[in-house]
């Protein structure tokens, strides 16, 4: 059975079979854990769902992109938010906080129909300061703490067995990174996906993240292995992403990579207006075209307009008869950027053999996420 490493309460329309919470852990303080926040999104009454994130700045959190994204889109950021600071749900204290905005990563397939996979991460804004510290982010520098048989630590709110019951209680495990041929060898991802991410479990089972960890905190201890404790220092090298079932043997647990994300990452917690626009934007594109005329031979003119997105495009054209819908040709322009404001033009080449007369050409606009835009058609005149 497919498990993925969602909590919830209510699945999102999109969710199959979800994961649950640390198995085989034990409780552990918040004082402990300060970087980790819970997460509620309230989509509507019947579509609500809670996971884990990281503090990674000041207002910044990073989660697992499956936990922010309902039916392909991005949820609103009214409808998510979370308390800081809190190891026990029954307690009210901690710090609650709204959200701002959310970036979804853009390499995330989620027109896939998966949940989780490669680049599964979004990060979020608060729209106030957050009271824990910011967890350090794993690199590329950092590859020796993903190397088989490194000791990683995970936590979260979840189940704390296979179909089990909830606990309120933070949990913790500590379990080793599993090598990706490992990792591919257990049937869960091909042993290219499994380079993007990172595995972690017990050949005989007994540990793993399941149900409502999704988008907590996969962590190693750099400098560990030197003699000063002055080194060491605590890094967030995964997300919880997914995995089937919870704990089960020769299954390990998956989890984003996060030396994978620094270059999508930085931008963004810098502030980088363009990178969030390209990461929060999860909407279809819009397109116009225009009407065009030429005669047999000549190049005619193609002009249309993308609009509501400011990532690359691809465009896909057509040219039909205008009765019955046939199609006589068929090309695509190159991915970029889309200028605001402005007509793109795209010359082809009428073949002398096209009979006078009216046609039609239709465009669709893909974006650099997958999403693509509804087909539109226009006038072509020939002769």
């Amino acid at each position: 059975m497919l498990v993925i490493a969602l909590i919830t309460s209510v699945l999102p329309a999109q969710a199959a079979a979800p994961h649950v919470r640390v198995v085989g852990g034990s409780p552990v303080a918040i004082t402990e854990m300060p970087w980790i926040v819970y997460l509620e999104a309230t989509v509507s009454k019947s579509n609500a769902w809670s996971c884990g994130g990281t503090i990674v700045g000041a207002r910044y959190i990073l989660t697992a992109a499956h936990c922010v994204v309902d039916n392909g889109i991005a949820i609103p950021a009214n409808t998510l938010t979370g308390v800081a600071g809190r190891g026990d749900l029954s307690i009210d204290d901690g710090t609650p906080f709204t959200v701002a905005r959310i970036a979804v990563n853009p390499q995330y397939a989620r027109q896939s129909g998966k949940e989780g996979g490669p680049y599964d991460s979004a990060l979020i804004e608060t729209t106030t300061d957050l009271p824990g510290p910011a967890l350090a982010l794993a690199t590329t520098a950092d590859a020796p703490y993903y190397a088989a048989g490194a000791t990683a630590r995970i936590a979260g709110w979840g189940l704390t067995s296979n179909g089990g019951t909830t606990t309120d209680v933070l949990m913790q495990a500590t379990l080793p990174i599993v090598s990706d041929q490992e990792c591919a060898d257990s049937d869960q991802v091909t042993l290219s996906e499994a380079t993007k991410m990172v595995c972690a479990g017990l050949p005989a089972g007994g540990i793993d993240t399941c149900q409502g960890d999704s988008g907590g905190p996969l962590t190693v201890v750099a400098g560990a292995e030197t003699p000063d404790p002055a080194d060491d220092r605590i890094l967030l090298a995964g997300i919880v992403s997914w995995g089937y079932e919870c704990g089960a043997a020769n299954r390990p647990g998956l989890y984003t990579r996060v030396a994978t994300l620094t270059g999508w990452i930085t931008p963004l917690l810098a502030g980088d207006a363009v990178a969030w626009a390209q990461s929060s934007d999860q909407s279809p594109p819009n397109v116009t075209v225009r009407n065009a005329r030429q005669v047999p031979g000549a190049k005619v003119k193609l002009r249309y307009r993308v609009t509501g997105e400011t990532g690359k495009t691809r465009e896909a054209i057509t040219i039909r008869r205008t009765k019955g819908g046939t199609v006589l040709r068929r090309f695509s322009t190159v991915s970029a950027v889309n200028r605001a404001g402005v007509d793109n033009l795209v010359q082809w080449r009428v073949p002398r053999g096209f009979a006078y007369g009216k046609y039609v050409w239709c465009i669709t606009s893909k974006d650099s996420v997958g999403n693509v835009s509804t087909l539109t058609c226009a006038t072509l005149t020939v002769g």
